[in-house]
């Protein structure tokens, strides 16, 4: 190979592999072979930390300590006082104070829902399960309207609440009509009548269609003459309806044509 068509990177890696065989044969000859370590010098070596002195013992012997059972600190007397420890799983059970709300009986399936007395959410109990936070207490019969659940206070009968009467919402009351007809319904104003735009005109009450009224029985004595018109049939009521829309929409057209109505305005002119 010419060395006129070496590259940088062919003499960089013959200087290495020329570095290389010169440190292999000054090896080989022995270099380095004569490195001995200095000798111990006492002046470099550094002294270990000193620990410090052991303090006395703050806990005096064990019996001096007696004192404290004879004479506790967390009594109001400092006086020994009796107390109990229960063992695990021996917490007492809340009593069982539930109403019956519903029952489920169907061939797969025996269903109760019970609910605490005083409110709550409802616990869903199958037939020979406890109720959820009232363990000991399993439901053992299941009829339509009685439940029985047996625990640690014995046989516990439920019967199937039912709604007395007493308590609740009162029913909304039905709004009365006009005041002038038994049963009229204002009738809604069309837009652009005076009575919209804030006129005085009186509303137009419509009578709302009604049944037909029972034929009452008359008396073994006539009574007194009352001064009543008599009831009027749908039709009857259906007219006079129509007959008050036209005397309505009449005097809306006359007033209308007693409005005077503004010129046009011409395109360009100013007024």
């Amino acid at each position: 190979m010419r060395a006129d068509a070496w590259t940088s990177r062919t003499w960089v890696l013959a200087a290495v592999a020329g570095w290389a065989v010169l440190v292999a044969l000054l090896g080989m000859f022995g270099l380095g072979g004569r490195i001995t370590p200095l000798p111990a010098d006492p002046a470099l070596v550094q002294a270990l930390p000193r620990l410090p002195a052991t303090p006395a013992e703050r806990l005096g012997p064990l019996p001096q300590y007696a004192e404290i059972g004879g004479r506790p600190l967390f009594s109001e007397n400092r006086q020994p006082q009796p107390f109990f420890i229960s063992g695990e799983g021996e917490a007492t059970a809340p009593g069982f104070d539930m109403v019956l709300s519903s029952v489920l009986i169907t061939p797969g399936l025996q269903l109760a829902i019970v609910q605490p007395v005083a409110g709550g959410e409802g616990l869903r109990v199958k037939v020979g399960e406890e109720p959820s936070g009232f363990p000991g207490w399993r439901l053992a019969e299941l009829e339509n309207r009685r439940a029985v659940f047996e625990g640690p206070d014995g046989r516990r009968e439920l019967e199937l609440r039912t709604f007395d009467g007493v308590g609740g919402q009162p029913p909304t009351p039905v709004a009365t009509g006009a005041p002038g007809r038994p049963g009229a319904v204002p009738m809604p104003v069309p837009a652009g009548s005076p009575r919209a735009t804030g006129g005085n005109s009186p509303p137009i009450p419509v009578p709302a269609p009604s049944v037909e009224t029972p034929v009452p029985i008359e008396p073994t004595s006539p009574p007194a003459p009352v001064a009543e018109s008599p009831p009027e049939s749908t039709e009857q009521q259906m007219e006079a309806i129509r007959q008050r829309i036209e005397a309505r929409r009449a005097q809306m057209r006359e007033q209308e044509r007693a409005t005077p109505t503004p010129p046009p305005a011409v395109p360009g002119k100013t007024q």
